[in-house]
């Protein structure tokens, strides 16, 4: 008889869910701790009701409307990249400067995710080349400042946001 594995999870609820043999769930021991990571430092996102307006012709529609509630706007976080950029130290390596990237991509970001590339724009823009940014995202995520939670789309978490208010007030105390 064969064995069948399930991993269930459901972020709205906060739940996470696992069926299969011992050897499954070791099988699988990374991606069980990057939900788990992902559970601990994002709060549940919440759906609101359906919406009805009516569009020109007077018909009725109705959309979902989700908003996530980890959104990290921030009334510190500038408008522009560039005003944000200025606030680092001078001394911040290459992982803090595309981590503050990736913050303030993911604060404007309609799923508060983030890419390298779209990181890696922002940066060029103020006129840092970064040798290989993917390299340095790495880092971040290595050292828990960001978490992957797709392919090619990143959060920063709470301890990156913890690691980007100290840059910020090193830079502000001098």
């Amino acid at each position: 008889m064969e064995n069948k594995a399930k991993i269930r999870i459901n972020l709205n609820l906060r739940e996470f869910e696992i069926e299969g043999s011992e050897a499954f769930i070791n099988s699988h021991s990374a991606k069980i701790e990057s939900f788990l990571e992902i559970l601990k430092t994002a709060p549940p996102v919440i759906t609101e009701p359906k919406i009805h307006h009516k569009d020109k012709e007077g018909s009725e529609i109705k959309t979902d409307k989700v908003r996530s509630t980890n959104k990290s706007h921030s009334e510190d976080i500038p408008e522009t990249f560039g005003e944000y950029y200025h606030k680092m130290p001078k001394k911040s390596t290459e992982s803090d400067k595309i981590l503050l990237a990736g913050h303030f991509i993911q604060s404007k970001s309609e799923d508060n995710l983030f890419t390298t590339k779209e990181a890696n724009a922002a940066l060029l823009e103020q006129g840092v080349k970064l040798s290989n940014p993917t390299v340095f995202v790495n880092r971040c995520e290595k050292s828990k400042h960001i978490i992957k939670i797709s392919k090619g789309k990143f959060r920063v978490s709470k301890t990156g946001l913890e690691h980007i208010k100290q840059l910020l007030t090193e830079q502000t105390e001098k």
